[in-house]
């Protein structure tokens, strides 16, 4: 398969994807979107629904890439990358469109784990991209660093909201430390994650997910301040995060993630 059937192939899968979304949106597939499944199952660390605006700034990058991948398929850098990202993109794209269908349906449980496989399917093709990166190249590196990150938040905000549609009781410790060790845990991950895939972006969408978080927690419309210290930790976690960008951004040279060592052939 050359190079340009892979380039459409994901174009197309990413307009089937777009689509997918909208009818998930409009309660197409069983009469509810997916804020109102999200609203029955909600948790201490469900973000505020303003929060997830991110993803027209995730889905324009994506459009971009894709269409700049079709009309430089012969181009060097982009050529390595058709080759090395296509399948993973079209796997990720896959579930994506998957958990939609499943989320709508209310399978929380069997959603959670479709958005973990998402999630790490992501991660991988972001890694992948390190290996032929090169120059000041940033159009991929920002389009799926802003798709992994925002999918590791999503990804914990999914099993929480699982273990609340199960009425998990946490082995009797307060919900809001819950959410204290669930925020440091997804911190964690997030560094782990970053370190791994050099990828200095990829903690900006956590760290908007986490004001969303904040912003839920401290306002009328939320829970209106009655968890401070799970409040003060999104806050002390936007600012880890931010920093662990600016740091892995002086790593790599002030680029978004590093020229490649080795060329791919």
């Amino acid at each position: 398969m050359n190079r340009l059937t892979k380039a459409w192939i994901g174009m197309i899968l990413l307009i089937g994807t777009l689509v997918v979304n909208s009818f998930g949106a409009f309660g197409v597939f069983n009469g509810m979107s997916q804020k109102d499944i999200s609203d029955m199952n909600g948790t201490l660390i469900t973000p505020a629904p303003s929060t997830f605006s991110i993803w027209s700034v995730i889905y324009a990058l994506l459009i971009a890439a894709a269409v700049v991948m079709i009309v430089k398929n012969k181009d060097e850098y982009y050529g390595q990358a058709i080759d090395g990202i296509s399948k993973l993109f079209w796997v990720s794209s896959g579930l994506n469109m998957l958990w939609i269908v499943i989320f709508s349906f209310n399978l929380i449980g069997v959603s959670a784990l479709v958005i973990l496989a998402f999630a790490i399917i992501l991660s991988l093709l972001v890694l992948q991209l390190g290996k032929i990166q090169t120059g000041n190249q940033w159009l991929l590196p920002a389009a799926f660093g802003m798709y992994t990150g925002w999918l590791l938040i999503a990804t914990v905000v999914n099993i929480s909201s699982w273990l609340v549609s199960i009425d998990w009781q946490g082995f009797g410790i307060a919900a809001d430390v819950w959410g204290i060790i669930i925020l440091i845990v997804a911190v964690v991950v997030t560094a782990g994650v970053t370190l791994i895939t050099k990828n200095a972006i990829l903690p900006v969408p956590v760290a908007w997910g986490y004001f969303g978080i904040y912003q839920s927690l401290t306002s009328i419309d939320g829970f209106a301040g009655a968890y401070p210290a799970l409040a003060m930790t999104a806050l002390v976690g936007i600012g880890v995060l931010l920093v662990m960008t600016g740091v892995q951004f002086y790593l790599n040279r002030w680029r978004l993630m590093p020229v490649a060592k080795v060329d791919v052939l």
